[in-house]
């Protein structure tokens, strides 16, 4: 292209020759001045070699004068995200105690005269009852009115506790003295055996161990019902101390 515009010039400036080019003075006189268009268009091209030098510089990637070479900054790399570690799902503590029926009302509640609950339920004997807490049965008797009784001991974090279940209308089958129960083994059906109103559990609480001879507070029954009225009026109130009793429930 730059070939072409260079010929075309030197064309020009053959055929014309000469361009008369005049400039008025002060004297309204002309004066001709004569311009070689041949001479402007050799500078032309020159200027434009010039030029395509540069470009040719800048193509080549030769260095020029006075030109800074500017280092591009490595770009970051991305920022590793730190490790989540998995957070483990708090550990709900087990129940220890539990309600002695799976459904039951309160119809009396402990006093010094009668340190126990009486617990009812519209199954009548056919609700089972449960120990309180896992433990070891420690006595199957009856007492001088006909009333069919199991004790249970517990052994909470090393303190000692006896659970008394009153008026059943019969033992669980198997049930013998030493064997261990837990919470979901029957110690029999509810009933109204012995000096009783009605169908109910008379259920007591101790924190001693009943039928150990080495317990300074209930080694026998008469100790139990001593031991029993003291704490009563220490507001030890027996199943109510361990575990929250509601006025009625449907589920323990």
């Amino acid at each position: 292209m730059l070939q072409l515009i260079c010929i075309a010039i030197l064309m020009i400036a053959i055929g014309l020759q000469t361009v008369h080019a005049f400039n008025e003075k002060d004297n309204n006189e002309l004066e001709y001045e004569y311009i070689n268009i041949k001479d402007m268009a050799q500078v032309e091209v020159a200027n434009k070699e010039d030029n395509s030098t540069i470009i040719k510089t800048l193509m080549t990637g030769l260095k020029l004068e006075n030109v800074e070479e500017v280092e591009i900054p490595s770009i970051p790399r991305e920022a590793s995200l730190p490790t989540i570690k998995s957070v483990a799902e708090p550990v709900v503590p087990k129940q220890t105690w539990h309600l002695p029926t799976e459904v039951g009302r309160i119809t009396q509640y402990p006093s010094y005269w009668h340190m126990a609950y009486d617990i009812t339920s519209w199954r009548g004997t056919g609700e089972t009852i449960f120990p309180i807490a896992n433990g070891v049965v420690s006595g199957i008797y009856t007492d001088s009115a006909g009333a069919l009784i199991v004790t249970v001991l517990h052994d909470i974090n090393g303190k000692k506790y006896t659970s008394q279940y009153v008026h059943l209308s019969r033992y669980a089958k198997d049930l013998y003295v030493g064997k261990p129960v837990t919470i979901n083994d029957s110690l029999g059906q509810m009933g109204t055996t012995g000096y009783s109103t009605g169908v109910h559990l008379h259920i007591a609480v101790l924190d001693c161990a009943l039928f150990d001879p080495n317990d300074p507070y209930c080694p026998d029954l008469n100790g139990f019902f001593r031991y029993g009225k003291m704490r009563i009026n220490q507001d030890f109130i027996g199943l109510g101390s361990v575990v929250y009793v509601p006025p009625s429930w449907e589920a323990r």
